[in-house]
């Protein structure tokens, strides 16, 4: 087996890259990868004053789901394009990101960005490097002809 099919790049996952999320309205998000860098480190500073009650078994999951759905919105979920709310367009900003995924109603929409932070093809250098090729995309992960949004 080639160890080439694990080979992330470790800038791609910590600047993110972007996915579509919805061909039909051309919705795409922006996600790091999770378990980067920053990630890591600011699930340790938010789970510091819990180390007790994570070693105990005893944090109350709705903590651990706040904490996580903050992070992820800080560190994981960089920008977006083309998210609406009832029709209205939703702008990315780094509150809007938070609100979003710490509500409740939108847990699908977390699940998605986690599932997707959670794929490696996604952060794979040689496989971006094909699809830039074949389809115009850049390693940046924007499309040709537009410019790399940046947070």
């Amino acid at each position: 087996m080639d160890l080439a099919r694990f080979k992330a790049d470790p800038h791609l996952e910590d600047e993110g890259v972007w996915t579509s999320i919805d061909a039909g309205t051309g919705a795409r998000i922006k996600i790091a990868r999770i378990g980067n860098r920053r990630y890591r480190e600011a699930m340790t500073k938010r789970l510091k004053p819990y180390r007790r009650a994570l070693r105990n078994g005893t944090l109350d999951e709705r903590v651990t789901e706040q904490i996580t759905a903050e992070v992820l919105a800080e560190t994981v979920l960089l920008d977006w394009e083309g998210l609406t709310d009832g029709g209205v367009p939703l702008s990315y900003s780094a509150e809007a990101a938070r609100t979003l995924l710490c509500d409740t109603r939108f847990k699908d929409f977390r699940d998605l960005v986690v599932e997707l932070a959670s794929d490696l093809e996604l952060y794979r250098q040689q496989d971006l490097e094909a699809a830039e090729k074949n389809s115009g995309t850049r390693s940046d992960g924007s499309w040709s002809g537009e410019a790399a949004s940046t947070s």
